[in-house]
């Protein structure tokens, strides 16, 4: 007999909440799986209190959920999982808007605008809706990192940018754009699984300390942002990669929230 009656704790009082559990699951954002051996499942937002196993029992403390606003961002993605583009390839962007990478399908995208740089010089992108999803088609000839960024106006000004390595061994570093609030790599390198990635926040070109600097990848089932972190005296901070594909990057201050996608190989 391995099982195991689970309580929750409530303002100081327990009350039963499943019996005999077998199985239980820690999830994201406070979640907890419990199964039965009944074949019962129940998901609650708890923590453990107390595990007494002698006595087959298991108290949980109830989580209160904050209420939970989620703030508006644009971001970029590539039409590619490979990280990359081949030169002489269709090299395309999607420019997406909602939150925590997930998009609103009726979100208005109207007055936005991009551009690419590369080489040192810079031009502005052709916007257009491909099956319900709005493109950016930075052109054939291309070879290099590319710098894209986009912006849309507002009573918040939303801003997006992207690395895109057009080519392979393009391992040179970048320069910021020139934003007025801006996400860049520290040093720009193929980022991977089970390594830690560095990048700075920038203030009309200077480093702004002790904003907080959220991330998340695909597939995160919070609501929020799983990560959130808190620049340095130099404007950095540092986040262990543990998921595959693209990161995003997300920072506000003011009337100004900007995105950075880190891109990665799948």
């Amino acid at each position: 007999m391995c099982e195991a009656n689970v309580f929750m704790s409530r303002d100081g009082m327990e009350e039963l909440l499943m019996e005999s559990v077998d199985r239980i699951i820690p999830g994201e954002d406070n979640s907890i799986l419990l199964e039965n051996i009944f074949g019962e499942r129940r998901l609650v937002k708890a923590r453990i209190k107390e595990m007494e196993l002698v006595r087959h029992r298991i108290v949980l403390e109830s989580i209160q959920e904050k209420v939970f606003q989620p703030q508006m961002e644009l971001w970029l993605e590539p039409v590619t999982d490979h990280g990359h583009f081949h030169p002489g390839e269709e090299a395309r962007m999607r420019l997406f808007k909602g939150f925590n990478l997930r998009p609103d399908g009726a979100a208005d995208l109207s007055g936005s605008q991009a551009w690419v740089v590369l080489n040192g010089t810079s031009r502005q992108l052709d916007l257009h809706e491909h099956q319900g999803v709005t493109e950016l088609e930075l052109g054939p000839d291309l070879e290099g990192l590319a710098q894209i960024y986009a912006h849309q106006p507002g009573d918040r000004d939303l801003y997006a940018t992207a690395i895109m390595e057009i080519g392979h061994h393009h391992h040179h570093g970048t320069q910021a754009i020139g934003l007025p609030l801006e996400i860049v790599p520290v040093d720009y390198s193929h980022a991977r699984l089970g390594e830690n990635y560095a990048v700075q926040v920038l203030k009309e070109g200077r480093a702004l300390a002790g904003i907080e600097v959220k991330a998340t990848f695909p597939g995160t089932q919070n609501r929020d942002y799983p990560h959130h972190l808190k620049t340095d005296e130099e404007g950095k901070c540092r986040l262990f990669l543990t998921a595959r594909g693209n990161y995003l990057f997300t920072v506000s201050d003011g009337h100004i929230t900007t995105t950075f996608t880190l891109i990665k190989s799948f």
